[in-house]
C-alpha cells in the first residue's frame, strides 16, 4: 500500500505563522505610535507649564519693580517737601521727626497681587567703611561669634578696606578666602563674603544689618534694624538673632539710653534699601531690593546704587488666610 504526502496542511500551517507575525507586527506598531504620542504630549505639557511659570515669574519680577518704584516716588516726595520748607522749626522740622524708616513692612495689593514693601534707611546700620573696629567686634560678637573670633574678623574687616597692609594686616591669614585682602574700601556688601573670619552662615545674618553706602561711623538708634538695635543694648545674642528672623512686631523703645552714646551717629540720611516682596495668585513669588540715594549724581534727583535678589521676610503673612490679609492689606498708595 502507498502512502500519497499532501502538501497543503504545510502550506496552511505557513500562513498562519505569516498571518500571527503581522498581527504582532501590527501590535508593536500601534503600541511605538502610542508611545510616540504620549511622549510628545508630555513634552508639549511640560514645556507649557515651563512658558507658563517663566511668564508668571516675569510678572511677578514686573509688579516687584513697581513696588520698587512707588516707593522710589515716596521718597523722593518726602525729600522734597522737606526741601520745600526752612530746616529749623515748623511743620518740615516736625515732619522730619515723624518719617523714620527702619524697615517696617506696609502690606498692600498691587495689580492682582499681595505685596511687602519696606524701606530701611542706611543710616541706621553699621559702615563697612567708615565704622570704628570697637563697633565692628560690638556687631559681631553680639551676634553669638566668640570674643576671639569676633576681634579676628573685625580685624579682618578694617585690614581688607584700609589702603595699605598694615602690620595687623600682614597676620591676618586669608588663605581661606580664594582672593587676598583687597585694601581698598567695600563697593558692595557682598565683598563682606571675601572677609577672612567671615563664614557664609555669619555673612547671611551680617546682610541686613552693615551697609557701605551711609559714610557714618556710627548708628542712627531710630532707624537702626531692630536686631542691631537690640544687639547694641546689649541683648542676648538668641533674642537678636530672633529679631533678625522676625523684625515686626516688636517691643523696642527707640529713645532706651542703655543704646552706647559712642556708637551713635545721627548722618544725613539720604541713602534707603527698597525691599519688596510679592505673591500672585498663583503661587509665584519675586523679592526685589533697590538701594537708593537721593543725593543723585551729574544733577539727577536720585540714583540706584544696587538692584539685587534678596531672601523672604514676609511670605507667610503674604500666604495667610483671606481673613489675615483683608485685615493686613490695603490698596498700594
Amino acid at each position: 500500500m502507498r502512502l500519497a504526502f499532501d502538501p497543503r496542511p504545510l502550506r496552511l500551517g505557513g500562513r498562519s505563522r505569516k498571518n500571527g507575525f503581522a498581527l504582532v507586527t501590527v501590535i508593536w506598531g500601534i503600541a511605538l505610535i502610542t508611545l510616540l504620542v504620549v511622549s510628545y504630549a508630555s513634552a508639549a505639557r511640560l514645556r507649557l507649564q515651563m512658558a507658563f511659570n517663566l511668564a508668571q515669574a516675569t510678572q511677578a519680577d514686573l509688579i516687584a519693580d513697581a513696588a520698587i518704584g512707588r516707593g522710589a516716588l515716596m521718597l523722593l516726595s518726602e525729600s522734597q517737601q522737606k526741601g520745600a520748607f526752612p530746616p529749623i522749626g515748623g511743620a518740615a522740622a516736625r515732619q522730619e521727626e515723624q518719617v523714620v524708616h527702619d524697615g517696617k513692612p506696609k502690606f498692600c495689593f498691587l495689580i492682582d497681587s499681595a505685596v511687602a514693601i519696606s524701606i530701611e534707611d542706611e543710616n541706621g546700620k553699621v559702615d563697612l567703611n567708615a565704622a570704628s573696629q570697637k563697633l565692628l567686634q560690638t556687631l559681631l560678637a553680639g551676634l553669638g561669634l566668640p570674643a576671639r573670633e569676633a576681634d579676628a574678623a573685625a580685624a579682618g574687616v578694617v585690614a581688607f578696606r584700609s589702603a595699605e597692609a598694615g602690620a595687623n594686616a600682614q597676620q591676618i591669614d586669608a588663605s581661606e578666602k580664594p582672593f587676598g585682602l583687597k585694601h581698598a574700601p567695600f563697593q558692595t556688601i557682598a565683598e563682606l563674603d571675601q572677609v577672612p573670619g567671615v563664614s557664609p552662615l555669619l555673612f547671611k545674618r551680617l546682610s541686613s544689618l552693615v551697609t557701605v553706602h551711609s559714610r557714618n561711623p556710627g548708628v542712627d538708634p531710630k532707624a537702626a534694624p531692630p536686631a542691631l538695635f537690640a544687639l547694641l543694648l546689649g541683648q542676648p545674642p538668641e533674642d537678636v538673632l530672633s529679631l533678625l528672623a522676625k523684625p515686626f512686631p516688636n517691643a523696642l523703645d527707640r529713645t532706651d539710653p542703655r543704646f552706647p552714646r559712642e556708637f551713635q551717629g545721627p548722618g544725613l540720611g539720604r541713602v534707603f534699601l527698597i525691599h519688596v516682596e510679592v505673591v500672585l495668585a498663583t503661587g509665584q513669588t519675586s523679592v526685589r531690593e533697590a538701594l537708593l540715594d537721593l543725593r543723585g549724581a551729574s544733577g539727577e534727583a536720585f540714583a540706584i546704587k544696587e538692584l539685587r535678589r534678596a531672601s523672604a521676610r514676609y511670605f507667610s503673612t503674604l500666604r495667610g488666610s483671606a481673613k489675615d490679609l483683608n485685615s493686613a492689606l490695603s490698596e498700594c498708595a
